[in-house]
């Protein structure tokens, strides 16, 4: 079995796991948790793309699709964590602006889930120069989430 499968399967049973009860954190130090370690998969991953279409690694459709798959389900997990009370201190890099403006952080998150959702679809296609527009979507909406609400 591929490397990158076997993180898969294993990244899914975790997301199983925790799914039924990340919006029901004990504390808001283990949604700091969840939400920390949900944003450093998904960034890891998104490197390893990044790192392709860049020409620093190679590229392998397979892997390439498996990594945006992992992005796209991953987008949908951070958001309940991020709006359980208290989560704006402590150990966090997020700033208060999320309690302040949800509507615009839904905005984003909606806008994330889709963008991955869509590099997930054209990375199965095959066309790096799709591929390519679709990841700077996806690093758009990254960067305009990290510009406002991120320290």
């Amino acid at each position: 079995m591929k490397r990158i499968t076997r993180i898969t399967i294993l990244v899914l049973i975790a997301v199983f796991v925790f799914s039924a009860a990340y919006a029901q954190f004990a504390k808001p130090e283990n949604a700091i948790r969840y939400r920390k370690a949900v944003m450093t998969l998904m960034a890891q991953h998104f490197s390893r793309m990044g790192a392709v279409l860049q020409g620093k690694a190679e590229y392998d459709k397979d892997e390439f699709s498996a990594n945006a798959d992992l992005v796209a389900k991953l987008a949908t997990l951070p958001w309940d964590a991020i709006m359980e009370p208290g989560t704006d201190k402590g150990d966090t890099t997020m700033t208060s602006a999320v309690f302040d403006k949800p509507a615009q952080l839904n905005k984003i998150a909606e806008s994330l889930e889709a963008d991955t959702a869509m590099l997930a679809s054209t990375a199965k296609s095959g066309d790096l120069n799709a591929i390519k527009a679709q990841f700077g979507k996806v690093a758009q909406n990254c960067g305009a989430c990290h510009k406002q609400f991120r320290k």
